[in-house]
């Protein structure tokens, strides 16, 4: 009988060990394994400083967000319900067709490092369809709570863009 408990205590043990060696026991994901992925655009709100909201992207954007292990990241949002131009071609829009799309589109791409002490993310915008974050550098701040993210802005304007994204599947 003693023999048993004896084996069965190694087992028990050597299955605990195991565990903790392989990080499957007890270890929650960093900030940067959580956020590495694909999300798509649930909402944009900026809140302004006398507590109106504005929704540059309208009440319903499309946009993806994609940030890789390797630390490059690519954002785009855009209004949903922008109308089509009058032309089918690509470059033919008229100057109010252009404005429109470019007052309804933002897209981003660059660098980033995670600070998982704040939970921010310090991005470097290397291109932007706003040409003055070119060679910027930004902060965003991120909660993530299951399939969602929230991406936070805050400029020295004391207003606040919230960003939430849903993980793509």
């Amino acid at each position: 009988m003693k023999h048993r408990s004896v084996l069965g205590m190694c087992v028990a043990t050597g299955l605990g060990l195991s565990l903790q060696a392989n990080g499957a026991y007890g270890q929650q994901p960093s900030l940067k394994e959580e956020l590495v992925g694909t999300w798509v655009a649930v909402s944009w709100e900026q809140k302004k400083s006398d507590d109106t909201v504005l929704r540059q992207f309208g009440t319903n954007p499309v946009g993806m967000a994609v940030f890789d292990a390797g630390g490059r990241y690519v954002i785009t949002v855009m209004r949903s319900d922008r109308a089509k131009n009058v032309s089918s071609a690509l470059w033919q829009g008229t100057a109010e067709e252009n404005t429109v799309t470019a007052n309804g589109t933002q897209t981003y791409f660059g660098t980033y490092s995670v600070n998982e002490t704040d939970h921010s993310i310090a991005i470097h915008v290397e291109g932007s369809s706003f040409p003055n974050w070119n060679g910027t550098n930004q902060k965003r701040f991120v909660a993530i709570a299951g399939d969602r993210l929230t991406l936070t802005i805050r400029p020295p304007s004391g207003e606040v863009v919230d960003v939430i994204w849903k993980r793509a599947h």
